[in-house]
């Protein structure tokens, strides 16, 4: 859903990773040079600029009076329930200048960075604690749809209201459906159709769509553990799931 936003002026809680990601991506330049001899380069003053140009541009789109920048730790918890996730991104080689504009960021814009946390969810947790009702999450990954609150899509320039009772539908949906740019499965050969028929009949609650998430597992030869395996992997965390004390995650469980 699609929603003008009002004159309310909210804080733009943007995730750094991919905003830094892609404009790194666009400007790196190969050169051939003689005897078949190639460079990679790229300019990080240019890259700088463009970042800062991007989010000023959305801080006045959106009608926000602050930036307040997520990135990821190096260290994720997922990772010690489940090795396999995001493994395969090890061999994926990462723009030459992205490690430069984080740290632009870093020193420039205020930014949050938790431990064994990725940046989606200190954006879920940001956005769900201190700025609850009074943010915009700028990011281009549709998994933040798990989390309620305004959201701006980059890839498609669309702003989305997600109350609560849809964040956890998509959460759920994702349970099923499993994301394998992450490394998760799912349950195999579950798509968004299949999930969206899974979940048709249910009362639309968290408690009515688990059970119905879990039956749809033990049916493919599944089991409930497997399940909330799954459901780890897809939450992206609320405040709910965080002990600021410890500054530990607290694993999903309904």
């Amino acid at each position: 859903m699609v929603r003008k936003l009002k004159a309310k002026k909210r804080t733009l809680l943007v995730d750094g990773d991919i905003v830094c990601y892609r404009i790194a991506s666009a400007i790196e330049e190969a050169t051939e040079w003689e005897n078949d001899m190639w460079t990679l380069h790229s300019d990080a003053k240019l890259g700088k600029e463009l970042l800062d140009n991007a989010l000023n541009k959305y801080l006045k789109q959106l009608n926000c009076n602050d930036i307040v920048v997520a990135l990821s730790d190096k260290n994720n918890f997922r990772k010690k329930l489940f090795p396999e996730y995001k493994s395969h991104r090890k061999k994926i080689r990462k723009p030459i200048i992205l490690k430069p504009l984080k740290e632009h960021l870093y020193n420039k814009y205020t930014t949050h960075r938790l431990p064994d946390l990725e940046g989606d969810d200190t954006l879920g947790i940001l956005a769900t604690s201190k700025y609850k009702d009074n943010c915009i999450i700028l990011s281009s990954d549709k998994d933040m749809r798990t989390i309620p609150c305004f959201h701006h899509f980059i890839h498609d320039n669309q702003t989305e209201l997600v109350d609560e009772k849809t964040a956890d539908y998509y959460f759920m949906s994702q349970t099923l459906t499993g994301d394998t740019s992450d490394g998760y499965s799912g349950i195999r050969g579950c798509g968004a159709v299949k999930a969206e028929r899974v979940l048709y009949n249910s009362e639309k609650t968290l408690p009515s769509m688990w059970k119905a998430v879990v039956e749809e597992y033990k049916r493919n030869n599944l089991t409930e553990k497997d399940a909330l395996l799954q459901a780890r992997m897809a939450r992206i965390l609320r405040s709910s799931d965080y002990n600021f004390k410890t500054k530990k995650p607290i694993l999903w469980k309904l």
